[in-house]
């Protein structure tokens, strides 16, 4: 049966599933409230720094519009997706802005999450990209960020 919590891991596998270049990540994938995985930071072959992302899908508010009869009402769910690109300071800003842009085209205007349970789905609006800015207190890192509303309609 399909609800929020599966929802929000659909968001996380839709990302993880397109963020990719033929077989390979664009870049290495961080999540809240995990430990990324080892090495860490992330590193080429040459022992230099390289960019990763920071995914997070996060509820905002929860409306139940007042339709149906029980058992059988709609619920709206609606929040952000956020995906924060960061890189080494001094490499430029091009790529972050790149990756964050293609962050963002993974969720724009989409509908997902709609075979679960019938009447149930996550939609997806246009992301936005911010200006970037400091990625970190010690100077290492840049950052750019994309967001993505969302809502989750539930049948229940």
């Amino acid at each position: 049966m399909a609800d929020l919590a599966g929802a929000l891991a659909a968001m996380r596998q839709r990302f993880v599933d397109n963020w990719v270049v033929g077989p390979d990540p664009r870049t290495r994938i961080a999540f809240v409230n995990e430990n990324p995985a080892a090495p860490w930071p992330p590193k080429d072959p040459d022992g230099q720094l390289t960019g990763w992302v920071l995914f997070s899908a996060e509820n905002a508010s929860g409306d139940h519009p007042g339709f149906g009869t029980p058992g059988n009402q709609a619920y709206l769910y609606r929040g952000l997706i956020a995906i924060q690109v960061y890189v080494p300071v001094g490499k430029g800003s091009g790529d972050a802005f790149t990756l964050a842009v293609a962050a963002g085209e993974i969720f724009r205007s989409k509908k997902f999450y709609d075979g679960v349970t019938p009447g149930c789905y996550v939609r997806t609006w246009t992301p936005r990209v911010d200006g970037g800015g400091p990625g970190d207190d010690d100077g290492v890192w840049f950052r750019v960020g994309a967001v993505i509303p969302f809502e989750y309609w539930h049948r229940g």
